[in-house]
């Protein structure tokens, strides 16, 4: 049951502990997926999915609308495995009893008022907010529509506002309901380690801080908890690599091009996974 627990904790994304909080991506060649250079196939054929217009070009527009849209897809391709080990009933739907039975079995596995069973009990109140807002039809089930809300609050707004204001509340060390850049980037830092703020830090701070008031609110922070800002991220310097012609698109044949340049890197990760889903 710890392994399907952490395999929730895995599916959460940006979540409190991991890629659902908004943290980084992975270093550059460290995200666990082929680094082998994709196939001039392969590009051609992710180029033909993207471009949406069908003008043989693609733009930045495209590739995140894309982008948002396959995010769903995946989730819900990847949320029927999660729910084969936690649907004990074998019904098809999960019920909020069958979503905590892991994190309560974790907790349970933890001395008590040690801080995992803190932790879990976080979560569980966490998860059950969560799952009250992805249950749309009220009926107390999550069917294979309702549940990617859960482990992917980037496919659900209200699951998202709530995932972000989590981690915002948690990082807010002073309570005054913003984040500022030493807050945000040291919240996970270990054992209130102090953290150097790098440039590239700064900059990210910077494009996050919509408003320009030096610090952010959950709203701003919903970007950063959803990966859209990772992924946007990626497909800029992705653009900058291919777009020779500076004309703010990028043809299958520039993509092609640098398909050895961008081996191991965030973007070369999102195009794998776009790939790996439609089986290229």
């Amino acid at each position: 049951m710890l392994w399907c627990f952490a395999i929730v904790f895995l599916a959460l994304g940006q979540d409190d502990e991991g890629v659902d909080d908004g943290d980084p991506e992975p270093e550059e060649g460290d995200h666990g997926i082929n680094q082998d250079t994709l196939s001039s196939e392969q590009i051609r054929g992710m180029h033909r999915k993207i471009d949406a217009d069908g003008d043989g070009k693609i733009s930045m527009v495209e590739v995140l609308d894309f982008s948002r849209s396959i995010r769903l897809a995946i989730a819900k391709k990847d949320v029927s495995t999660i729910v084969d080990e936690m649907d004990g009933d074998r019904d098809g739907k999960l019920s909020l009893e069958e979503l905590l039975k892991d994190i309560e079995t974790w907790a349970d596995d933890g001395e008590a008022g040690s801080e995992n069973n803190v932790e879990a009990h976080l979560r569980k109140d966490l998860e059950t907010q969560k799952f009250k807002l992805a249950d749309r039809n009220g009926d107390g089930f999550l069917d294979m529509e309702e549940l990617p809300a859960v482990f992917y609050p980037e496919t659900h707004e209200g699951v998202l506002h709530l995932a972000a204001g989590h981690t915002h509340k948690r990082k807010d060390t002073d309570g005054n309901g913003q984040l500022s850049p030493r807050e945000f980037w040291e919240g996970d830092g270990v054992d209130g380690q102090e953290l150097a703020i790098s440039k590239e830090e700064d900059a990210d701070f910077a494009r996050l801080d919509t408003d320009g008031s030096g610090a952010l609110s959950v709203e701003e922070l919903k970007i950063w908890e959803s990966g859209n800002f990772h992924t946007e991220d990626a497909m800029r310097k992705l653009f900058e690599l291919a777009d020779k012609d500076n004309d703010m698109h990028a043809t299958a044949d520039e993509l092609d091009q640098v398909r050895e340049a961008i081996a191991g890197s965030d973007a070369q990760y999102h195009l794998m996974e776009w790939v790996e889903h439609y089986e290229l």
